[in-house]
């Protein structure tokens, strides 16, 4: 997952994306500046679409069920 999870954050006219996780939560990536492998750890880094929200969101990529184009709103 995470070699496809890289992929993905490369092309972004694959976006806005849908993140699924085992847990049922789902995150929107609206675009690929907003999210980034981790160097170190490999984990999914989410970043707030604000720039006064408090925090990001690390996400492990086995974690991770399903990833998809978002349906249009």
């Amino acid at each position: 997952m995470r070699a496809s999870l890289e992929r993905l954050l490369r092309r972004p006219i694959e976006f806005p994306l849908e993140v699924t996780l085992a847990s049922g939560d789902r995150h929107l990536l609206p675009h690929p500046d907003h999210a980034q492998m981790h160097p170190n750890t490999r984990d999914l880094v989410l970043y707030p679409d604000e720039d006064d929200a408090p925090f990001s969101l690390v996400i492990n990529p086995d974690q991770i069920v399903s990833v998809r184009k978002a349906r249009p709103a």
